[in-house]
């Protein structure tokens, strides 16, 4: 046969080849599926791109808002489980290892003041106190991460990205830990709004948004705390714009049956005044996070009467998804 009749059986050839490698490396496909078979999972694979990539965080289940308003309290929806509360939301209770719990009501704007009270700590206990965004891990002390800063009880240190650093005088049981944020006007709030939810590895997760600009430094701002009255100096300054919370974490040994306990006050009535800080606004009781009470009266003729005046409505944040309850 000729070398231009050769052709066609050249073309049936390759045609053939073709056929066969689509075959194996189908077969391949399937077989990569197969548990434990690593040797030809590779086929399928394609290399991801950075925006291809999303940030998944857990999912916190919004707690359903039965009773309305409510006033600033400890938080039983953005706690760690391990935590117990008191009956009244204003004590919480840790055992062995650091836990964190975040008030109901926060702030990204304006100056705000609560107290803590060291109530029981016993021999192994220790505490840190401080504000925390909705952001701060659960299953670790506040200032674990970039989403917290805390005061100390051992040495007196102050605590954020998990850096001790010197601040103020060490606090033991009985003492009343202030607990002070200025939050100047122009921040943002940073607040996940109506976040995707998705199932990935038989979890829930809330799809985070970072098409937005990272919290950036929020000049001015700050966070400092007292010691019986006795204000120990800013602890924090420029913090990142964001939405604070309140924030506690306890700690015990696994040798110590009781756990560490502290007592909040939120105001608008405390044992210390609120310290002032050259340049800050005086502080507000972080109780007027809550806004107005509802009507609780009737006054005469019928007509409602507000139960207890307060003022302005506060650039605060409502107890939304993982702070509510």
């Amino acid at each position: 046969m000729s070398a231009a009749g050769s052709q066609p059986e050249a073309s049936v050839a390759a045609a053939g080849k073709s056929e066969a490698e689509g075959e194996v490396k189908a077969n391949a496909r399937r077989n990569s599926k197969k548990r434990g078979d690593r040797r030809v999972a590779h086929v399928d694979e394609v290399a991801a791109k950075p925006e291809d990539y999303v940030h998944l965080i857990p999912y916190k289940k919004p707690a359903l808002d039965k009773e309305g308003w409510r006033p600033v309290a400890l938080s039983k929806a953005d706690r760690a489980p391990q935590l117990q509360l008191s009956e009244d939301r204003l004590s919480v209770t840790g055992h062995k290892g650091y836990r964190l719990i975040r008030a109901t009501h926060g702030a990204h704007e304006g100056t705000w003041y609560c107290e803590a009270t060291i109530t029981h700590l016993g021999e192994t206990g220790h505490c840190r106190l401080g504000w925390a965004t909705s952001k701060a891990e659960l299953q670790a002390p506040v200032g674990f991460d970039a989403f917290g800063f805390s005061y100390r009880d051992a040495e007196g240190s102050k605590v954020s990205k998990a850096l001790r650093e010197p601040y103020g005088e060490p606090y033991v049981e009985g003492d009343v830990i202030g607990l002070l944020l200025h939050m100047p006007p122009g921040g943002r709030s940073m607040e996940a709004a109506d976040a995707e939810v998705v199932r990935w590895k038989g979890g829930l997760y809330t799809v985070q948004d970072d098409s937005e600009k990272e919290a950036q430094p929020l000049p001015g701002s700050g966070v400092a705390f007292a010691r019986n009255g006795a204000l120990q100096g800013v602890a924090f300054a420029d913090i990142p714009e964001g939405t604070y919370y309140p924030a506690a974490s306890l700690y015990t040994r696994h040798r110590q049956s009781e756990g560490a306990t502290v007592a909040f006050n939120f105001g608008p009535a405390f044992k210390f005044a609120p310290p002032r800080v050259d340049g800050w606004p005086e502080a507000r009781p972080a109780s007027e996070l809550a806004g107005d009470p509802p009507a609780a009266t009737v006054a005469p003729g019928g007509g409602a009467q507000p139960a207890g005046g307060a003022a302005a409505a506060p650039s605060m944040a409502p107890p939304a998804a993982g702070a509510a309850c």
